[in-house]
């Protein structure tokens, strides 16, 4: 999700730098067009309604320059970028009118449809092709009925044709230049694409690298808290069928049940009939640790196998008698050597 949201903010950056240089480029070029123009009025055979009119067209294409521009900086590119389109669509249409060329609106169209398909998307070209559609049919009509004949210029005359040639070239030179911006930052996001695409998979590849190394790493880590286990609580054999399993440390409920698996796991795997517990070493007996003695030699003699107790402190003796576990307890013996003693004296008997 992250990463989806990092893309399309990464992407309205680019459109929105692209458009940035679009405008300036065209911003440019208006503002040299328009102040050419005012120099040119002040010749008397230049100051005609056709060359005003043209003057304040591009007058006002600085100022919805400027405007879009404004709502780009405020964070709305998309709204800069469609009041532009459409404000340009339409100051088109007067060019068309003042030239007396209704295929000039065409020009001007495709060149702002394509910056509003790059920039704020494909759907939003529906407006300006509809707007298109209607000043291009508008404009003909105008034309074949002669509507503004006296708004447009003279296209017999030498300056008419040269001031429709600068314009048209200026259109083509400012639509190259655009196209050209286009071309290279879409390169440029390719590029970047690829890239990323590349980090992304690399990245991929490291996680998967790193997923097994930690998987090694925890299977490792478990044989040695196997070992560890394995070696904190000992079966030591001492006579036939009969092991000694000392008890040391601090005893959790979580390593009480270790031990009485690896317990009963041994009995059961060895076939032993005796068992002697040594809780000499353990560090901590309370509650907990006595409740789980308690079912550790039950479960041990619910294997068949007989369990004595060794290692009774007289604290520990306290302990049980006050939490009236004493009596569900096997045989005890304050040390392991008088527990042997009495298991060898039953041997022999036996």
């Amino acid at each position: 999700m992250s990463a989806d949201k990092s893309i399309g903010q990464s992407y309205r950056q680019i459109q929105q730098e692209l458009l940035n240089k679009i405008l300036r480029t065209i911003l440019t070029s208006t503002s040299v067009l328009f102040v050419v123009m005012l120099i040119a009025l002040a010749f008397p055979s230049i100051r005609t309604i056709p060359f005003i009119i043209m003057t304040l067209v591009a007058f006002t294409g600085v100022v919805v320059i400027s405007i879009s521009q404004y709502w780009i900086r405020k964070g709305y590119p998309r709204r800069g970028a469609f009041f532009f389109i459409m404000s340009s669509i339409l100051l088109g249409a007067m060019l068309s009118i003042v030239f007396s060329i209704p295929s000039f609106i065409a020009l001007v169209s495709i060149l702002l449809i394509i910056i509003s398909a790059i920039l704020i998307g494909f759907r939003y070209t529906i407006y300006p092709l509809m707007l298109s559609i209607c000043s291009s049919i508008l404009l003909m009509l105008a034309d074949y009925n002669q509507w503004f004949a006296a708004l447009q210029f003279d296209n017999t005359t030498l300056l008419s044709l040269i001031i429709q040639i600068i314009v048209v070239l200026s259109m083509l030179i400012v639509t190259a230049l655009v196209i050209n911006m286009a071309v290279k930052r879409l390169e440029e996001s390719a590029n970047e694409a690829f890239l990323r695409a590349r980090d992304a998979e690399e990245a991929r590849f490291d996680q998967i690298a790193l997923n097994d190394q930690l998987h090694h790493d925890n299977l490792e880590k478990q044989k040695l808290l196997d070992v560890i286990a394995a070696l904190e609580t000992p079966a030591i054999p001492i006579l036939a069928d009969t092991v000694v399993i000392p008890i040391v440390g601090y005893v959790s409920d979580d390593r009480l049940e270790k031990i009485q698996k690896l317990v009963l796991e041994h009995i059961h795997r060895e076939r032993l009939q005796t068992v002697l517990l040594d809780i000499t070493g353990v560090t901590s007996v309370d509650q907990s640790f006595a409740q789980g003695l308690k079912r550790l030699v039950q479960a041990i003699y619910v294997l068949g196998a007989k369990v004595f107790l060794t290692g009774i402190q007289p604290k520990t003796a306290h302990i049980f008698v006050d939490l009236d576990l004493h009596t569900a307890l096997p045989s005890t013996y304050a040390t392991i050597a008088d527990a042997i003693e009495d298991l060898t004296a039953l041997h022999r008997k036996g």
